[in-house]
């Protein structure tokens, strides 16, 4: 059977694996609350009843599929990983931080945390985010993104042969080099990328967001926002149906 490989670059909490893959009790828990607090407290961006019919549709599809999908899941915090349960989901798990494959191919390297605070899912790499501090940080060890998926292709290819890429990422700066490495190993693959990029901007400037969205235009790569806000969740789970549903057309 073919496969769609999920990997997941900032897993941090997994709230966007679980939008899709986490049991119904805490979906339907989770969806209530942002329904009411995005519509009856105006907190957050609020989702229409389509909307949330749009993503109980999709996310009933794909779970019935759930056997056609391999994950692998990339976080740099451990302490991240050591206490969220979603790290036993995945099939693949990497505890360290994909770097600029300019540097070293493996380095000890600073995650400097997002508010001082050691769960912060806004860490990062880099000291050019506005909210970490250069005192505030825990050790994890550095990977060079194109060494890193251009073994991770190698052993895909190994073990499965025919597959697509579904690459999801929220890694506070580094998404540029991520998405340039997973296309140079993968090239036609990478069938869909989902996330955010707006820290390429913040950690690197507008420039190097530019140079991104050309290249993703330019490649014709499919890119759909998906983070923990629920009003991206209906685009960015009929993406991931469609995937599923051309995979098993061809």
């Amino acid at each position: 059977m073919k496969k769609i490989i999920w990997i997941d670059v900032g897993t941090h909490f997994g709230q966007e694996y679980n939008s899709i893959f986490g049991t119904n009790f805490n979906f339907f828990k989770f969806i209530c609350r942002r329904f009411f607090g995005g519509n009856i407290l105006k907190r957050g961006k609020p989702v229409n009843i389509n909307g949330l019919r749009e993503i109980i549709y999709a996310r009933t599809k794909i779970r019935k599929k759930s056997n056609e999908f391999y994950t692998v899941f990339i976080e740099a915090n451990t302490k991240i990983v050591n206490k969220k349960n979603i790290y036993q989901n995945a099939d693949i798990v990497f505890n360290f931080a994909l770097i600029d494959h300019i540097q070293t191919s493996i380095s000890i390297t600073k995650l400097y945390l997002g508010d001082g605070n050691e769960l912060s899912q806004g860490s990062s790499i880099f000291l050019e985010k506005d909210n970490v501090d250069r005192d505030s940080y825990i050790t994890t060890l550095g990977v060079a993104t194109n060494d890193f998926f251009s073994k991770l292709e190698m052993h895909f290819n190994k073990a499965f042969g025919e597959y697509d890429v579904l690459l999801r990422l929220n890694c506070e700066g580094i998404e540029d080099n991520v998405i340039y490495s997973a296309h140079k190993s993968f090239g036609s693959k990478l069938k869909l990328i989902c996330g955010s990029l707006k820290d390429v901007e913040g950690v690197k400037g507008p420039g190097a967001l530019r140079k991104l969205e050309n290249f993703i235009s330019n490649n014709k790569l499919l890119f759909i926002k998906f983070h923990s806000g629920i009003d991206t969740w209906p685009k960015a789970h009929n993406a991931v149906l469609n995937l599923l549903n051309e995979k098993d057309k061809g």
